[in-house]
């Protein structure tokens, strides 16, 4: 079980699917999202972004490391991997040190994989 000391220092975020969030979105720690944003998502420090299946981002992205299972409509920057999973929708330009594509997503994008 989690003490109040460990849950203090808990760097963990969660949208769910009924949430909705207009406008910028600055997160820090790991962060998972099913919700529908419209804005700007900035990861600090580090930490993974997963956007899950439902999930609807209207935006730039700028992380690490990005999962996405959801539909991204906007451009990404992350210095880390960009996975985009069979379940995606991916419009827009991606610049990543690394790029996995997964068989059966859907992707209309301009790419650029080197080291931000």
């Amino acid at each position: 079980m989690i003490n109040d000391h460990d849950f203090r220092q808990f760097h963990y975020n969660v949208l769910g699917v009924k949430s909705q969030v207009v406008g910028d979105l600055i997160l820090c720690g790991d962060a998972i999202i099913t919700s529908h944003i419209e804005g700007r998502i900035e990861m600090r420090e580090t930490g993974k972004l997963i956007l899950e299946r439902g999930s609807f981002v209207k935006g730039s992205i700028k992380a690490i490391d990005l999962e996405i299972f959801g539909t991204v409509e906007g451009d990404i920057e992350c210095s880390g991997l960009v996975s985009i999973r069979a379940s995606a929708h991916v419009s827009g330009s991606i610049k990543s040190g690394r790029l996995v594509i997964y068989p059966g997503a859907v992707v209309e994008m301009t790419a650029n994989s080197q080291e931000i």
